[in-house]
């Protein structure tokens, strides 16, 4: 496992790695592009693939660029900071392909262009980052505490600087509480700090187990301001996430549902959207409180009457939707967590049958294995489509269309 082996690369695979052979055996290796011939070393043996360590690039690839931050190679975080954006696109646009061709069964996916960050760089409004405690360190010198990033190992703590994906206004405020002596010495080990950025706000940030001075922000969406509770999901680049919006009210547009559930609805973006395109009776649910508070709150500011939003798990709360409507006079949102839908759901979508449904997801492996599954239950693919939230990292948002029949 120590001798150092050439690899051609073949391919980047889903989530990032790229894909050789060596002597039939499929091979693993971050940091690397298509075409590339590379120097690597295993690491790994298993039973039907290996895994690689990059030794050096023999024969870089045309796409390849310098990195900007220093600490790419060993930051799990930015797979494709060494990768042109444009080619990066390309990559991500294939394996949501391939994914949905494979997992899903679906020969010709009906794929739209995909929308690209106009950010690919700067674009984050939170990160999480991990303290690291050595206490290795002599008495009198005090413990050092390293604050970061997990490794690949998902254990040990790179020490993270500054982030080139984060705002700089999260960076300023990460380099002022570095500079703060008390606070770094008040930080446990294995205790997460959060950073989080509104243009309303500014940076604010919050150790775990604590809250920052104004527990509920303020985004200004293309919908208009939206409060959001500190502790409710939020996307993390906003100007994909008004991307996303605008998708979702086009879409709804079009179908002109008489009613919209949006499952999963957080603090109710989604569902804010469907009341905004008029859709005339609107549910939002979740299990989140603080999120269906905001949600509330959200619609009221916004002057949406017709907007509910209730306190419910996803099961129940799409059993008390569906069972009171059309199903074909229906469109039902899911935007679910990246294990994607429960078997249970996606029985209770095939049992009530709403007409239409929109698939916000951030996995596409899960997506494509519920499609399948989708399929199975007789919903078919109009459009689906890559919302690259997620720039340099090798994750992506999409939103697909579903029809019943």
């Amino acid at each position: 496992m120590d001798k150092n082996i050439k690899l051609k690369i073949i391919d980047v695979v889903y989530p990032g790695k790229g894909l050789a052979r060596l002597d039939g055996c499929v091979v693993f290796i971050r940091g690397v592009l298509p075409g590339e011939v590379v120097t690597a070393r295993i690491i790994k043996q298993r039973k039907n693939y290996a895994e690689a360590e990059l030794i050096n690039i023999d024969e870089p690839s045309p796409f390849r660029i310098e990195p900007i931050c220093p600490l790419a190679r060993t930051c799990p975080g930015c797979t494709y900071q060494q990768i042109d954006y444009e080619e990066e696109l390309r990559i991500k646009e294939a394996q949501f392909k391939d994914l949905l061709q494979r997992i899903g069964h679906i020969e010709e996916p009906p794929c739209l262009p995909p929308v690209p960050s106009p950010l690919p760089l700067g674009y984050r409004n939170k990160i999480t980052l991990h303290a690291s405690c050595d206490f290795t360190i002599s008495a009198e010198k005090g413990h050092r505490t390293s604050l970061g990033y997990f490794a690949l190992d998902n254990r040990s703590v790179i020490d993270i600087p500054s982030c080139p994906l984060a705002v700089d206004d999260i960076n300023h405020q990460l380099q002022k509480l570095r500079g703060d002596r008390e606070f770094i010495s008040g930080l446990n080990d294995g205790m997460n700090l959060s950073l989080r950025y509104t243009k309303a706000g500014g940076a604010v940030f919050w150790a775990e187990g604590t809250h920052p001075e104004n527990t509920r922000l303020t985004e200004e969406t293309c919908l208009g301001s939206v409060q959001v509770s500190y502790k409710s999901f939020f996307q993390v680049n906003l100007q994909i996430a008004d991307a996303l919006i605008r998708r979702v009210m086009e879409i709804i547009s079009e179908i002109q549902p008489a009613a919209v559930i949006d499952l999963y609805c957080g603090i109710g973006l989604f569902a804010l959207a469907a009341g905004k395109a008029g859709v005339p009776a609107v549910l939002g649910i979740d299990r989140n409180k603080a999120a269906i508070r905001a949600a509330r709150k959200n619609a009221k500011n916004l002057d949406l009457p017709g907007l509910r939003f209730e306190i419910m798990t996803a099961r129940d709360g799409l059993k008390y939707g569906l069972t009171p409507l059309k199903p074909e006079e229906t469109t039902l949102i899911v935007d679910p967590p990246r294990a994607g839908l429960p078997k249970e759901i996606i029985a209770l979508i095939a049992e009530y049958k709403p007409g239409t449904m929109i698939y916000i997801s951030c996995a596409p492996d899960t997506l494509a294995r519920d499609a399948a599954r989708l399929s199975s239950a007789g919903y078919r693919i109009e459009s689906t489509q890559i919302f690259d939230m997620f720039p340099r990292t090798p994750y992506f948002e999409s939103i697909t269309v579903f029809h019943s029949g």
